[in-house]
């Protein structure tokens, strides 16, 4: 292809006349870091529309995207393991996994797997503490018929006994491993320390509970709740909303009949009692050869922060500063960055969604290094409850906080999905509103008096996973160094068999 010198030199004259007039216009900086950029106008997704209602008592979220010939179906309900009896600890989450697993009335798990291949249709199940799920991820020239496979596992799961024994084979050699990480020990021992051992959260699976999961019990669990008046769905993507709607009703009209009375909705006990553990403060040490120690700090929050609580706001800002993985974070600053004590630290703090969170500090750090870390970590803790934030501080967690906020909803997916967790959650609609609104109008003071009234020193734990000698070396009897820092005397935690999760012997 040749190009006409001509037509060239015109199209030059032409972009070089609209270059020099556009720097003419605008300065441009020398320094990239003068740039500024205008601040952009987060558009929450409102629900008007969106919900609607169909047979039998179902919600259906809809939110329309036809950029791709893609359709993403979600369903939630509000059953999980707050429901199980505590002797089949794994009963909810095992029944979540193979309602799609496990294969159904119709079909065996190999030809379910084979059919929803041919269609490129992706389906999933699962369940957690407090919900359970399931997804259809389909191109939607197949929508029609992959509804019909994910209405068929979520209506008549068989449970097949193969996949069932596999299943339990993979929790057994998953339990085995449990002392493996660490960072897994950090977070169970956690748990139990500021929640207890009683709490359907916390509560280990050991292999006698799994053993006392039979076909029978998930098919029963399933039958009680994974009933279709207690969906929630989510729909997404390239679809139009009559003939969808029409494909759901026509799904939940050919449930199948059963003798025996469901728990519905309106009778499953929610929200889920919460822990009722007092944390006790002190300090707290597992043996475990890493060469580096996991060390957490915090404790459970005082008291309860509800939807509507201006401190809810407040908190995420004070966590955005203190630990947040944005532009900003007082103990990675100090720990890691200004003193190189820590390969990592983090700190979070967790207002809770149905019952009382928890503040945490986290780094991980040669043994040696433990007692300075703690150290400075408890420092910073006092900086933050004692002097306000600076301004450019406080306006960078805001914004990051913000730019988080246009992300959730970023997509239809997720869009659709934060809707239904509304429902599930009994969050108001116009929650996010209301957060957008608090964040921006969240000041210094507000940051100071959550600290204050939240990160209580007198009430933490502090939880050292690693190699005693090395943190406290020559002090079996006298008091560490560590122990001065923190003001308790050590309790050592017993080391656990992985399987039980008892004392080992």
């Amino acid at each position: 292809m040749r190009l006409n010198p001509v037509g060239l030199t015109c199209v030059l004259g032409l972009l070089g006349g609209s270059f020099a007039s556009a720097a003419q216009e605008s300065s441009i900086p020398a320094n990239p870091f003068e740039l500024r950029f205008g601040a952009r106008e987060i558009q929450l997704p409102q629900v008007d529309g969106r919900r609607r209602e169909i047979t039998g008592g179902a919600v259906v979220y809809l939110v329309e995207d036809h950029t791709l010939p893609l359709v993403e179906v979600a369903v939630a309900l509000r059953a999980g393991s707050f429901l199980e009896p505590p002797q089949q600890v794994g009963l909810a989450s095992l029944t979540g996994a193979l309602v799609r697993r496990g294969g159904t009335r119709l079909r065996s798990a190999d030809l379910f797997d084979n059919q929803a291949d041919d269609l490129g249709a992706r389906i999933q199940s699962f369940a957690g503490f407090t919900r359970s799920a399931a997804s259809l991820s389909v191109p939607t020239w197949a929508l029609d018929e992959a509804l019909d496979l994910l209405f068929e596992v979520l209506s008549s799961p068989a449970f097949q006994e193969d996949r069932l024994a596999s299943a339990k084979t993979n929790l057994l050699e998953s339990m085995s491993r449990r002392n493996q990480d660490p960072l897994d020990i950090l977070e169970r021992e956690w748990q139990w320390l500021v929640f207890g051992r009683q709490h359907f959260t916390t509560a280990p699976l050991t292999p006698r509970t799994l053993a006392a999961i039979d076909r029978e019990a998930m098919a029963r669990f399933h039958h009680t709740y994974w009933r279709p008046e207690n969906f929630i769905f989510a729909v997404s993507g390239d679809f139009e909303v009559d003939s969808l709607l029409a494909a759901l009703e026509n799904g939940i009209a050919r449930w199948p009949e059963e003798a025996a009375d469901p728990v519905r909705n309106s009778e499953i006990p929610w929200p889920p009692v919460g822990p009722d553990l007092e944390p006790i403060p002190g300090l707290y040490h597992y043996e475990a050869d890493t060469p580096q120690a996991k060390v957490a700090l915090g404790t459970r929050l005082s008291r309860e922060v509800g939807w509507d609580s201006g401190d809810r706001y407040a908190l995420d800002v004070l966590g955005e500063i203190l630990g947040g993985s944005g532009a900003i974070s007082r103990i990675a600053g100090r720990l890691r960055t200004a003193e190189g004590l820590v390969y990592r630290a983090s700190a979070r703090i967790d207002p809770g969604e149905l019952w009382v969170g928890d503040f945490q500090i986290f780094f991980d750090t040669r043994g040696s290094q433990v007692t300075r870390a703690v150290e400075l970590s408890l420092e910073e803790l006092h900086r933050i409850r004692t002097e306000p934030v600076h301004p450019t501080e406080l306006e960078v967690a805001k914004q990051t906080l913000l730019g988080k906020l246009r992300l959730s909803f970023d997509t239809a997916e997720e869009t659709a999905g934060l809707l239904a967790e509304n429902e599930i959650l009994n969050r108001p609609h116009d929650y996010w509103d209301r957060y957008l609104k608090g964040i921006e109008d969240t000041t210094a003071n507000d940051v100071l008096k959550v600290a204050r009234t939240f990160l209580k020193p007198d009430r933490l734990l502090f939880l050292v996973v690693g190699r005693w000698q090395e943190v406290a070396p020559n002090s079996p009897e006298g008091q560490s160094n560590l122990e001065k820092v923190t003001r308790h005397r050590v309790q050592h935690l017993p080391t656990r068999d992985p399987l039980t999760l008892q004392p080992s012997k």
